[in-house]
């Protein structure tokens, strides 16, 4: 038996006359999704996580596969399909984010399917241009994890669940459970769409055999992703950077999970969900699907993952709830349509404020230090212009960055390293099956110095000093002048000849 997925009220005229559907609409969207994630996505320096995604997608597949076993096997399916973008587009700040550029027009995509399934064609457009808009998508747009890919899973799979709902065949509802174990293979957190789902089926399925097909489908899930989300426990040492709830968790709850810091986005929103509530309340309509749908699956994930975290390990962290972004993204689209009286204009002028209102966190996020302040990419880029080959690298390991040690600044541009002759590097990663590279202490290969023609020394900003200086025999600084990965080339000579300094980093040129 099908069944009728129109909300209770009609919301405006074009629903009244029937207006079908406009498959362009979607496609329209998502290229605006897409271009806009792209817009500015080479000039952020890459990071930690981004250095990691490197490192493990662009090794071989026998070696990405033995490295799962130690090592981010959360991520595993992304690093396989990133291994494949790898094969075809460069591992640069740009084509390694436009996978996830595109992957957020794709979601976009789903975000107008699904709302014109559940709701009008204004809804739907609305909402997909606020998910294009929304500061944690344009954050995930632009950055090379799987966020973005979550969002993709998240939309087109809720999207799946209601197509089988309507066509109530063992087919589809066979093709939703396979869909729902790759998305949970993508993203553990993905598994968290079933209780969502479940709340579906309670408020829209017409039959009993329905609900039980759903119920089926569901248990073949969790039993074929039973092994992985066991194994993921495992790893869960990866993520002992997270603290415990507290008060600060609120705030990000409120800002950070879906306008990623930025508060007026953050009011404007709560203004708008609060305004569209008091419409919806006046005109008596009572928006039991799309409306509660998305709030549904805004609610339900972060409630389970915040009791987890209550409970035995701390696990909230805002970006890891990115697959609810799409709901967000319905939820604001529909109070837009209700608070513009169904008025082009009015809507239009709603969707402009919105935009403003995200405009400087847009520009925060294409910053050249915006992601975590690292900047991985101008360090890499002082070395490709004037190190010379044959040249020596000194990573000086006692930098207090976090996350991690300072390897990792390596692995996300290698290339630029690669003239170098750096003998600091233990066994590779690919040895150790793990991310990064190990360490050796510059005290321990100090008998090959003499033959250095140069020495490239990568170390901690220092306040004290300019951020670009160059002479004879430069002040070390208090910084750099107690580490031994400059006190060992100073007693063989080395004096360092110019210094370049960023957001995190300084790297000097040591002469003899």
């Amino acid at each position: 038996m099908s069944i009728t997925l129109r909300p209770e009220r009609v919301l405006d005229d074009e629903q009244r006359r029937g207006a079908p559907a406009r498959p362009l609409d979607a496609a329209w969207v998502a290229v605006f999704a897409a271009a806009l994630s792209a817009a500015g996505a080479a000039r952020p320096s890459l990071w930690f996580d981004e250095a990691a995604t490197i490192s493990a997608s662009t090794r071989p597949i026998p070696d990405l596969w033995r490295m799962l076993g130690n090592i981010d096997a959360v991520h595993g399916l992304y690093y396989f399909l990133m291994h494949g973008w790898f094969a075809v587009f460069p591992a640069t700040e740009f084509w390694s984010r436009l996978s996830s550029s595109v992957a957020v027009g794709v979601a976009a995509a789903g975000v107008v399917v699904l709302g014109r399934i559940l709701s009008t064609r204004s809804v739907a457009v609305a909402a997909g241009l606020v998910f294009a808009m929304l500061p944690r998508v344009t954050w995930a747009g632009m950055e090379a994890r799987s966020y973005a890919l979550t969002m993709v899973a998240g939309v087109w799979l809720t999207v799946l669940c209601v197509v089988a709902l309507r066509r109530d065949r063992p087919r589809w509802w066979l093709g939703y459970a396979i869909a729902a174990i790759g998305a949970t293979l993508l993203n553990v957190f993905s598994i968290l769409l079933l209780p969502v789902h479940a709340a579906m089926v309670a408020t829209m399925a017409e039959s009993r055999t329905a609900r039980w097909r759903w119920v089926l489908a569901a248990s073949a899930v969790c039993a074929a992703t039973c092994p992985f989300l066991f194994f993921a426990q495992s790893q869960l040492f990866q993520v002992g950077w997270i603290s415990s709830l507290s008060g600060r968790t609120a705030g990000m709850l409120l800002v950070d999970q879906y306008f990623d810091h930025s508060t007026p986005v953050a009011v404007l929103c709560g203004l708008l969900g609060l305004a569209g509530l008091v419409s919806w309340r006046r005109s008596g309509w009572r928006p039991r699907r799309l409306v509660v749908i998305a709030v549904a699956w805004i609610v339900l994930p972060t409630l389970v993952v915040l009791g987890y975290s209550m409970l035995r390990d701390p696990l909230y962290y805002p970006r890891y709830l990115s697959f609810t972004a799409p709901a967000m993204a319905l939820l604001l689209g529909a109070c837009i349509v209700e608070l513009g009286r169904c008025s082009r204009p009015w809507i239009t002028a709603l969707l402009v404020v919105f935009a403003i209102a995200a405009t400087p966190n847009y520009l925060a996020q294409r910053g050249p230090y915006a992601k975590e302040g690292m900047d991985y990419s101008q360090v890499a880029d002082v070395i490709t212009r004037h190190a010379a080959p044959g040249d020596c690298l000194v990573m000086d390991n006692s930098t207090a960055w976090k996350p991690g040690p300072i390897r990792p600044l390596i692995a996300a541009r290698p290339s630029a390293f690669a003239k170098l002759r750096d003998y600091g590097r233990g066994p590779t990663g690919i040895q150790r099956n793990m991310l990064w590279d190990a360490h050796i202490a510059v005290w321990a290969w100090a008998d090959k110095m003499p033959y250095c023609p140069a020495i490239w020394t990568v170390s901690e900003h220092d306040k004290s000093l300019p951020r670009h200086e160059q002479g004879p025999a430069l002040h070390a600084g208090p910084r750099l002048g107690r580490a031994m990965a400059y006190q060992v080339p100073y007693r063989f000579g080395f004096r360092i000849v110019e210094r370049w300094q960023f957001n995190f980093a300084q790297v000097t040129k040591s002469l003899r």
